[in-house]
């Protein structure tokens, strides 16, 4: 039944997400057109407009998922989801498990699109991958940079700490939307919700802060490992960078125990209109 609904939920979230694809597909294509034709005023204008749309792509997506999840739970739709045959926290979990596909396939496009303008821009210098990687060597900014193992880790510690900041965003949204629809506040559940959130998020984000900056605990970065470490970040001592995760430890957690606050919600309190 889980796997219906997840298939249920990417059907219906797809519609408002698809346009903003296509968009950014179509600008793509206008850029390559200019690039492949040699043609520099397209190719420039198409980098432009792929470079808006990137971040436009980002942006409606986590629109979209707050859209969806107020549509099809207490907007119109919602007599038929709170129907089902099934419990109110699957409901609740396949909506975010469908919510993290949307905003990780969104970064994942912004980045495929940095890297069509970075190669775009080469194309128009005329430069070419041998002669950065010489100039990178002899100028010895090589030998600073950690190995291909230690970017890998790298790569997957700060692919971690996104995955749990998608959680966060989706946590107190879908809180936040979720209690401004009980009745007390669902007269204006827009406004409601939108206090609801800043207010948990502006305080959450407070103690965050001041985690990171009082717990010694951190990401630290060396031409030789990518580790977490108990020390603060500033006594990183040679490393290349060092980020304390405290704060975004606690984020999560927070979002966590929101979502199960959500659940719980969607069950007892909820009034659908």
């Amino acid at each position: 039944m889980f796997g219906k609904l997840l298939k249920y939920e990417i059907k219906h979230s797809s519609r408002y997400v698809l346009s903003i694809y296509i968009c950014a597909a179509a600008a793509a294509a206008f850029m390559l057109l200019g690039m492949l034709a040699k043609v520099t005023w397209i190719s420039v204008l198409g980098s432009i407009v792929l470079y808006t749309v990137g971040f436009a792509v980002v942006i409606m997506t986590l629109v979209s998922v707050i859209k969806n999840f107020y549509d099809s739970l207490y907007g119109a739709q919602g007599y038929l989801s709170f129907t089902l045959p099934v419990k109110c926290s699957s409901l609740l979990f396949s909506k975010v498990v469908v919510s993290f596909f949307w905003i990780i396939l969104s970064c994942v496009a912004l980045a495929l699109m940095f890297v069509l303008i970075f190669l775009n821009a080469k194309a128009q210098s005329g430069s070419s991958f041998t002669g950065i990687y010489d100039a990178m060597k002899i100028s010895g900014i090589l030998d600073m940079l950690p190995s291909g193992a230690m970017i890998v880790k790298f790569l997957i510690i700060m692919g971690v700490l996104a995955l749990l900041n998608i959680l966060v965003f989706v946590g107190f949204v879908y809180f936040a939307v979720t209690l401004a629809n009980t009745r007390a506040l669902q007269k204006h559940p827009k406004l409601f919700g939108f206090l609801i959130f800043a207010g948990t998020y502006g305080f959450s984000n407070s103690l965050s802060a001041k985690l990171t900056t009082s717990i010694p605990l951190s990401v630290e970065i060396t031409t030789e490992k990518v580790s977490i470490v108990f020390s603060s970040m500033d006594s990183a001592g040679q490393a290349l960078a060092s980020f304390g995760i405290a704060g975004t430890i606690f984020m999560a957690l927070v979002a966590t125990g929101l979502l199960v606050a959500t659940g719980w919600i969607m069950e007892h309190k909820v009034n659908i209109k």
